[in-house]
Parts: C-alpha cells; structure tokens; sequence
C-alpha cells in the first residue's frame, strides 16, 4: 500500500522544489529558530561584556557557541514540544535555551536569557539576517551569473545587424547584442543598489523606550549597547521606534528586488519575441516534448516559466513592501503572519533566475535571419535620407522623403529606384546610393563594447 506522507500546497516544495531548496533552507522554520538561538545568545554574551552580568570565561563562551551549532533536528523537536505547550514561540525558545544552560556553570545567568527583551527585538535581527544572506550568497551571485551568459550572448551577436521595432514597426536599424548590453546594463545599474541597500535592526524593549533597561540598570549606556549589538550582526543600527522595527529598509529591499524583476521581465518577452521572429534559436532536446498535439514543436518554455513567476513574485512584492510599512499605533501582530512569506516570496523570483539562465543556455542568435529581415526593409533609412538632404539645405527633405517612403515597404532595388527618381543633385544622389541597412549602426557597436 502506497503511503503519502505529505500533502504539498505548492509547486516548489514539489516539481520544483530542487531549484529553490537553497532558498527553501535559509528561510526554514528550522534557520529562523537557529538564528533566534544564536541572537538569545550573543544577547547574553553582550550582556557579560558591558558588566549588566559577570564575566563569561573562555569555556563558558566556548560552551554557548557549542549549544548553537549543535542545534540541529534533534534539539528542534525538542524547542517544538515545547512550542506546544506555550504556543509562542520566543518563549519557548527562551525556556530551550534556560533548560540547558541551568545544568551548566551558567546557571547563575540563566534568568538573565531574554532579559528585558521583546520578541521583537529577536524576531527582526534573526529576519534580518535570513534577508541578508539572501542577497550575498544566493541573490547577488544568481543575478551575476546571468549578467555573465548575456555578455556571451552580446559578444556573439555583436556583428549581428538586426532590424530594430518601435511601437511594433520597422524602426532604424540597431544591433542585437547592443540589445542585449541595454539589458546588462540596466541589471548591473540596479544590482548595485540592491547591494548597497542597508538592513535594518533594532533592540530597545516592548515599545522603543528601553522602559525595562533603564529601570533595572540605569548606569548602562543601551542606546550605545543596542547600536554595537545590531552592527555586529552587520544591520544598520535603528534607535528609533515603536515595538517593531519600522519596516521601511525591508520595503526598500523588496521595492529593489521588484525593480530588478520588471527588468528581467523586459528580457524575456523580447527574447520571447525573438525567438517568434527567429531572431533567436531554440536548442532542440532530443528527449523533450514541446507539444503532447504537435510533435515538432520547440518551445520558448524557460522564458514563459520565468514570465510568469517573476510577474507573481512582484504581485507578493509590492504587497509585502505596503502592507509592512504600515502598523497600528506601537504595534499589531498582523505584520507577523505576513513576514513568514518573505521567503516564498523571493524564492518565486530565485526560480525565475534559475529559468533565465537555462533559457540563456538554449538561446543562440541567428544572424542570417536577422540579416534577411534587414534587407527586406530598405524603407528604414529614410531617417539617414532625410537628414542628408537637411544637411545639405535640400528645401523641403522631409516632406520629400515621407512622400516616397511612409507605409511602405522596399528592397535594395526598390530603394535605389527611389534614389534615382528624386529631384536632387547627382552629387547627393551617389551619398544616398551608398547607404545599407547592414551598415547605418551608428555607435552601437561601441556602445556595446562599453558595456561588455
């Protein structure tokens, strides 16, 4: 008898799981506890160094870093049994943490674990520092990874002259990997925001004031305390707020995330578009299957994969950076249920990298239909056209050249009979003879180069 042991929600806890696992790990019920732990931890530890408790010895503070790394599955079922009972789970946390030191040389210290402490004041550094790895090991090295196959991209298409498409029509030609470069070059131009973007921590009691530190300790500097404490985990110090750190620094960081998937957004409809125009040729699977009607389909699937999950991390994403900047008077609990899918969230944007750099991987351009495309529409240098005879005080060049060329569509043949019936001088007539769709690129080789 077929047994199923879990009944699974989503997509990436199944099919996909796989590619998000990294991501599925760091923002884990299991990491989150860990990364409470270890701030519960480094509180007592804080507490010891500015004299609030006695001085930890060598082994002492060998022992706390010992019961933090070894909080693997096991002592996770033992922190949840708790959680079963308390139904909180700071204060369960806090109790795990009370029962093991109790039976050390820390139990004299041991009423000292969450002391003074909201479960705020845990909660936002241990989500802090989840969103924090995020973004240096998984997030910034993803995005990088694709900005390094565009630039293969772009370098092989640099002598690509493709037809260029504004507002859906022949426009005046370009190049396909300066296409690309625009691209690269946006994502850089926000990836370096992304990183720089601070991350915010706080810890200053169940409203902002220190209330309970200074009564019990008023000698201690804990604004001073709270700021060494926070910049040691790497977040920005925030000294001002209610019982919740003010969200805004996570606002910035998802608005940032946004902004780097609405670009990558633009990347793959063009590139969708691209391979609809042939621009772009899909590596055949010999094993896959486009079509379960059309067996000789090959489809753009990676790009429509990513399409679509990074248009519903965005959705997530502004909802996120809302509805966390708003909350009632000194603090409701609703922000709490709504953070727990901050790694949901960001892990539909990680998959979505993960389907760019596979499609980028079965993406090759093709020059040749690109070129054809190009010299089936010779109607595009009428810009180069017109500017000449401007140049040269040609009365009327405009009007002369929408005349003879809007709406219309010509080969090379078709345009060197235009050429040869306008009321022009020879002279200019021999420059325009001279122009090719392959060849009126302007910079954009070198614009490329810059970027690459």
């Amino acid at each position: 008898m077929h047994v199923v042991k879990k009944i699974l929600i989503c997509h990436l806890d199944d099919r996909n799981h796989k590619k998000i696992k990294d991501l599925a790990n760091l923002f884990s019920e299991f990491s989150l506890n860990k990364n409470r732990l270890l701030i519960e931890i480094k509180y007592l530890q804080k507490l010891s160094i500015y004299k609030v408790i006695r001085k930890f010895n060598l082994e002492e503070n060998k022992l706390l870093q010992k019961i933090h790394d070894g909080f693997d599955q096991n002592e996770f079922k033992k922190f949840k049994k708790i959680e079963k009972k308390t139904n909180h789970d700071i204060k369960a946390l806090e109790t795990y943490l009370r029962r093991i030191l109790v039976k050390t040389s820390l139990k004299d210290v041991e009423n000292f674990v969450h002391f003074c402490l909201s479960s705020e004041d845990i909660n936002n550094i241990a989500y802090g520092l989840m969103l924090k790895e995020n973004r240096e090991k998984y997030f910034i090295p993803r995005i990088n990874k694709i900005i390094e196959e565009l630039k293969k991209l772009s370098k092989k298409s640099l002598n690509s002259p493709m037809l260029s498409l504004t507002h859906g029509q022949p426009a005046s030609p370009t190049v396909f990997g300066k296409e690309v470069a625009v691209f690269i070059y946006r994502i850089m131009d926000e990836l370096k925001v992304f990183s720089k973007l601070p991350i915010q921590g706080k810890l200053n009691g169940s409203v902002g004031n220190y209330n309970s530190f200074m009564l019990n300790f008023p000698r201690t500097n804990w604004q001073n305390f709270s700021q060494e404490f926070i910049s040691d985990f790497g977040l920005e110090p925030n000294l001002y707020t209610t019982q919740i750190l003010p969200y805004d620094s996570w606002s910035r960081y998802f608005d940032s995330v946004k902004r780097m998937n609405n670009i990558f957004l633009g990347l793959v409809v063009d590139f969708w578009w691209y391979t609809s125009f042939f621009y772009l040729k899909l590596q055949v699977i010999d094993d896959e299957v486009g079509s379960s009607a059309m067996p000789h389909k090959v489809n753009p699937i990676d790009l429509e994969a990513a399409e679509g999950n990074l248009g519903y991390s965005n959705s997530t994403l502004e909802f996120l950076s809302n509805k966390l900047q708003k909350s009632r008077m000194q603090r409701d609990l609703s922000d709490s249920t709504v953070r727990r899918n901050v790694g949901l969230t960001l892990s539909y944007s990680y998959f979505a990298y993960d389907s760019i750099l596979r499609a980028l991987g079965r993406l090759e351009p093709n020059s040749e239909v690109m070129s054809q495309k190009l010299d089936e529409n010779w109607q595009v240098l009428a810009e180069a056209v017109q500017n000449i005879l401007r140049k040269e005080n040609i009365e009327g060049d405009y009007d002369l050249v929408k005349q003879i060329s809007r709406g219309k569509t010509f080969n090379s043949e078709e345009f060197m009979v235009l050429i040869n019936s306008m009321d022009i001088p020879e002279i200019i007539k021999d420059r325009l003879r001279g122009l090719t769709p392959n060849e009126y690129l302007g910079l954009a080789k070198e614009i490329t180069l810059r970027i690459i």
